[in-house]
């Protein structure tokens, strides 16, 4: 093991390398020590989870090495991970960690670490954390060795805390209208404040994926998923339906047609009523986003459009970077600076029923803003490549056998999970699939 982070945090199958339960000691002491630049008489971390089993795994562990480094520890899940930046500022804390693997199956989990500002750790400081966790001689000089260590406190209020927060969020000059709302919960963070929400300001709420057992987490749902959301808003004849992933903090929509929207035309729609003529701030999105979401921004708002890496923590640096408002992935990633420091779902949610009773239009018509370009995405899951082949796959985006004008290729090796991902891009859907195709032949010979 020579590397802990990946694109998002730390990630991997549950009690294996770099989260077995020796390490992960090793990584809350490592991060404490690290983050903790001023000495505090009674540091602070708030600490929260999904509902995967192996949060009560993890949790402990986290507690146990913070309270060695004296630390007190503020205990507020389950709750999404946006619910941690905003418990860090209220709650004067030093560091912030959401244990969750995101979007992926039971199997994995992970590590979200945020400093006293409410930010995902950067490259440096995540190179800090390696360096003592891999050097036995640096780890030993960072145990407390004195007889006072911190204490653990469950806060029982976190979740009603972290709804008045979003409540505060929402425009008071628009009159909300009632809607009949289909919420995909994914067994997840969100299985009890989100529909208790929609609830309280008055909507008709349909909820689904709602009773996590710990091990239903994404299965088959949520943002991932979207088949039993599509089913049920049509089933119900719901205004909209909202999917999110197991830690809330991305969002997929189902129109009451049926049709999917994605993170790329929530980005446009926010970018037409909360930014077009306001801001001429960049909107940050990622590689991934479609080229027609990309001209709608950039021709018909005249906006200035930035693209980064695939990950939210690379386009929370670059909104951080260019002071921009508004910025996301494809995914489902929104981010609205102003409000969250991070991705929130039900943040996007809220303001998208805001957007939809201020136009008096039905979720198709709002979303109705730009024509895709057709895109083809394949993973290809792998278990161990050569080293000679890993350099081949990641150039071959550039082959010439592989290039056509008008249309992009996409290669790249996810940083959460063992998966290649290619993406093509272009005029013709057969013309994408056929290239798309050939890629994957070719990857496939690789891996074999």
């Amino acid at each position: 093991m020579t590397k802990i982070f990946g694109t998002d945090g730390i990630r991997c199958l549950v009690n294996q390398e770099p989260l077995t339960a020796e390490n992960c000691l090793k990584i809350s002491k490592s991060v404490a020590y690290t983050l903790l630049k001023k000495k505090h008489i009674n540091p602070r971390v708030v600490i929260s989870k999904d509902t995967r089993l192996s949060g009560y795994l993890y949790e402990p562990i986290l507690t146990g090495g913070f309270i060695s480094m004296g630390f007190d520890v503020i205990l507020i899940g389950p709750l999404p991970t946006p619910s941690v930046p905003l418990m860090i500022k209220t709650l004067n804390a030093d560091i912030g960690v959401m244990i969750t693997a995101s979007h992926n199956t039971y199997e994995y989990n992970g590590l979200k670490f945020f400093n006293s500002n409410g930010l995902k750790l950067n490259n440096v400081t995540e190179k800090k954390v390696e360096e003592i966790v891999f050097d036995k001689n640096k780890y030993s000089k960072i145990v407390n060795k004195k007889y006072d260590c911190g204490k653990a406190l469950r806060m029982e209020d976190a979740a009603a805390r972290y709804s008045e927060h979003l409540k505060t969020i929402i425009n008071k000059k628009i009159k909300t209208k009632k809607f009949k709302i289909v919420l995909d919960c994914a067994n997840g963070a969100t299985y009890n404040i989100a529909p208790n929400l929609f609830w309280e300001l008055g909507h008709n709420v349909i909820s689904i994926n709602s009773t996590p057992d710990g091990k239903n987490i994404n299965k088959n749902c949520g943002s991932v998923d979207i088949r039993k959301l599509k089913k049920n808003v049509i089933k119900n004849k719901a205004d909209i339906g909202f999917a999110f992933d197991g830690d809330g903090d991305r969002i997929i929509c189902i129109d009451e047609k049926g049709n999917s929207i994605d993170g790329d035309k929530i980005l446009a729609l926010f970018a037409k009523h909360y930014i077009y003529k306001k801001s001429k701030k960049p909107i940050i999105s990622t590689v991934m986003s479609n080229l027609g979401f990309e001209n709608y921004i950039k021709n018909k708002l005249k906006i200035p459009l930035i693209r980064t890496k695939v990950g939210d923590i690379n386009v929370i640096s670059k909104m951080k970077e260019k002071k921009s408002l508004l910025g996301g992935e494809q995914s489902g990633h929104i981010i609205l600076s102003k409000h969250s420091n991070t991705g929130d779902g039900i943040l996007a949610a809220l303001k998208i029923i805001e957007i939809m009773s201020m136009k008096e239009d039905k979720a198709s018509k709002i979303f109705d803003l730009y024509k895709e370009l057709p895109q083809k995405k394949i993973n290809i899951s792998f278990k161990k490549i050569k080293k000679e082949n890993i350099k081949k796959i990641n150039s071959m985006a550039n082959h010439k056998e592989y290039l056509k004008k008008g249309y992009r290729n996409l290669i790249r090796f996810s940083g959460t999970e063992p998966i290649i991902r290619i993406l093509v891009e272009g005029a013709s859907s057969n013309e994408v699939d056929f290239i798309a195709k050939k890629i994957e032949k070719k990857i496939r010979s690789y891996i074999v």
